[in-house]
């Protein structure tokens, strides 16, 4: 393992200096967040394992994606998805290939979608706009719902008084990498305005090489030459994120657009290299919030609209040109009853697109009329529609010749479709109190009650009592329910050569007891230990059928025990240095067969340091360690231990106005890999993560 020193937090010769770089990390745990219950507490006090990261500290870190940030968290690791230009995040040990056990929200409005059960394809969220970002770690249904299974990530965007003026800035790096940003906030009329825009793009790393991928296997069966491999991973991307929010007293009022251009399919979609394929994906989403605020003495009443709109449109290669493949009587991929080979001289190709709409609105009334506590009672409806195209080369319903034509047919709304239009309803009621029991004893308990029109209903209860044992020491016991509902590719799919839909899937459950420690022993010093314990009933995963032989469907496989700590710690070891650190170590186990949860790390460590000083400088350096990786149960590909050392020198408001920054990432060009999430025998080689990189960029503010 690597080992890194560098420096931390000082003060600021400037009052305008940014605050975070002059408080101590006993000020720090005092950052107010309310991702846990919804009313706002100092982070150590909040009912569950919470974690914020800030916008200076990410800028401090380097960090120009989500991911990045979200990797410095204990607990949470961000691996890849082999099939798209997506990240594949894991809590405790918890994860699947879709993301859809972690709730994404914006401004705490849901983002995540019914499609795979999480965030649409490619969303890695430029940072510019980000304020902060608030993270849950463990079950959250009782106040969110589904998809808050292992995790809740909640990103703040900034507003008005954040921004406050105008700012301009330019980043550039290696592998043809720009992005642009422009961000304003001002007052008019009564309302305070925030408006951002930031453009990035990047040609991806060549240098990620699979050297086989399954049509190598497949070029060995049927004496064909039609791999790419050994070739690069198709990363290429562009993002354009927009952010507006208006407000002023009662009102907030927000919109968003995320549109993902020419996003490459990495490893391929099936498997097979593909520098042809790409998706545009576009994400609107319109919220609205009114509040009573202080209209009545004991009384708040608060209502939210939103609207999510998302449309995803890729065209993708599942196997590249010239390839040879088995296919059955409806001409579909079938290496089980096959009656023919067909050639496929312009490649398998699919064209897909799919459309959802999700109105929701939620109603809650607050209570403060009984001394030491306020009572919180929701309504929320939510209705999730989603529209289907298929388009593509095969499994048309028919034979195909031995030559297939390259011609597009349209399979939609036919048997022979990926994936039929559908759409469910979801009503949901939630009941929560926080009483102050006495000075040092704060509880918080609820319960929500979720139907839905496709699968029935669920209740999840959640318990949390905090006890300050004295001004420098608090301990927390939690409890949580939380369940995930099947997304709709989970429950409707069909006609894929990959994974089969299962109607009769029930959700998964997730019951979880922790126990933590948040000490401050001076201003100058912070640790926190949690201990938790989790067992998952009905977890859903892709596995043989037990109805049809040869296909692989998604099924409620079993049941999941896991356990594990997490360490946190924060030195400010003089005005100019500082460290802090965590880690982080998980078992997670399947009942039946008592193996370890494959791909996911057991053990990780993340340590960085910053150094203050002339004092408008800084510089920061920090290390990612992962190890313990389990492997499936005969996956004989390399899977070792990795770590990644980061760089990152930043001068802030030099001549008042100017800001400047130089990053390197990756700086010892570690080859690391990830697990490719396919079985050895279609994807043979593991995903290589990105290499050296690094970039440079200048802001104005004025």
């Amino acid at each position: 393992m690597v080992l890194v020193l560098s420096a931390a937090i000082s003060h600021a010769a400037d009052d305008e200096m940014e605050e975070f770089f002059s408080m101590t990390p006993a000020e720090l745990a005092e950052t107010s967040v309310s991702i846990a219950t919804g009313t706002p507490r100092p982070s150590y006090q909040s009912a569950g394992s919470t974690s914020v990261i800030t916008a200076e500290q990410i800028r401090a870190m380097g960090a120009t994606e989500l991911h990045e940030v979200l990797e410095t968290v204990p607990g949470i690791h961000a691996s890849l998805q082999p099939m798209s230009n997506d990240i594949h995040y894991n809590i405790r040990g918890l994860a699947n290939q879709n993301n859809s056990q972690i709730l994404f929200l914006l401004n705490g409005t849901r983002i995540s979608t019914a499609f795979r059960g999480s965030t649409e394809s490619s969303i890695d969220m430029p940072l510019a706009a980000i304020e902060r970002v608030e993270v849950i770690r463990g079950p959250a249904s009782a106040v969110y719902g589904s998809d808050a299974f292992a995790g809740v990530i909640n990103i703040i965007t900034k507003k008005a008084k954040d921004i406050n003026g105008t700012q301009l800035g330019v980043r550039a790096g290696n592998w043809d990498t720009q992005s642009g940003w422009g961000q304003n906030g001002t007052q008019w009329a009564g309302w305070d305005i925030a408006t951002s825009l930031q453009y990035q793009h990047s040609a991806g790393d060549n240098g990620r090489i699979i050297k086989e991928d399954s049509q190598t296997l497949l070029d060995r069966a049927f004496g064909t030459n039609a791999s790419l491999a050994p070739g690069a991973m198709n990363t290429r991307f562009s993002a354009l994120n927009t952010h507006v929010n208006l407000k002023r007293k009662h009102w907030d009022i927000g919109f968003w657009a995320f549109n993902g251009l020419d996003i490459g399919t990495r490893s391929g979609s099936g498997g097979a290299l593909d520098p042809k394929g790409s998706a545009d994906s576009a994400q609107y989403l319109g919220d609205m919030r009114f509040s009573t605020e202080d209209w009545l003495d004991d009384w708040e009443f608060l209502a939210h609209l939103s609207y999510l709109h998302s449309d995803v449109n890729a065209t993708v290669n599942l196997f590249p040109d010239n390839t040879r493949l088995p296919v059955n009587a409806i001409g579909d991929i079938d290496q089980f009853n096959p009656t023919q080979l067909t050639l496929f001289p312009k490649g398998v190709v699919v064209d897909i697109r799919h459309v959802q709409k999700v109105p929701s609105i939620e109603l809650t009334s607050l209570y403060k009329g009984l001394d030491k506590h306020l009572f919180r009672f929701t309504a929320g409806f939510r209705y999730e529609e989603l529209s289907f195209t298929d388009r593509r080369n095969y499994a048309f319903g028919k034979p195909l010749p031995p030559v297939a034509d390259a011609a597009l047919v349209d399979n939609s709304g036919t048997p022979f479709a990926f994936l039929t239009n559908t759409d469910r309803k979801i009503g949901s009621l939630l009941l929560q109190d926080e009483w102050q029991i006495t000075d040092g004893w704060h509880m918080t308990a609820g319960v929500r009650y979720d139907h839905y029109s496709d699968f029935g209903s669920t209740v999840n209860p959640r318990f949390a009592l905090v006890w300050d044992i004295n001004r420098q020491l608090t301990s927390k016991l939690l409890y949580g329910r939380a369940f995930r509902a099947p997304s709709f590719v989970e429950l409707g799919s069909q006609n894929s050569p990959l994974s089969q839909g299962n109607m009769n899937l029930k959700p998964e459950i997730n019951n979880t007891v922790e126990w933590a420690f948040d000490y401050r022993p001076s201003s100058a010093l912070r640790t926190a230990l949690n201990l938790y314990y989790y067992h998952i009933d009905d977890f859903i995963s892709i596995s043989p059928s037990p109805t049809r032989s040869g296909i692989l469907q998604y099924n409620n496989f079993g049941n999941l025990d896991g356990y594990g700590t997490e360490w946190e710690w924060s030195w400010k070891v003089s005005e100019q240095w500082s460290l802090l650190g965590n880690y982080a170590w998980q078992n997670a186990r399947n009942d039946a067969t008592d193996r370890r949860i494959a791909g996911v790390p057991g053990h990780q460590i993340y340590f960085a340091g910053i150094w203050q000083f002339m004092p408008q400088w800084q510089f920061q350096s920090q290390l990612n360690w992962l190890g313990g990786r389990a492997r499936d149960p005969g996956d004989t590909r390399p899977l070792e231990d990795y770590e990644t050392v980061d760089f990152t020198l930043r001068g802030k408001r030099l001549y008042g106005h100017v800001n400047v920054a130089a990053s390197l990432r990756n700086a010892f060009d570690s080859k690391n890999l990830e697990p490719a999430g396919f079985p050895s025998t279609t994807l043979p080689s593991n995903l290589p993560l990105q290499g050296r990189s690094f970039y440079f960029e200048a802001s104005v503010d004025f």
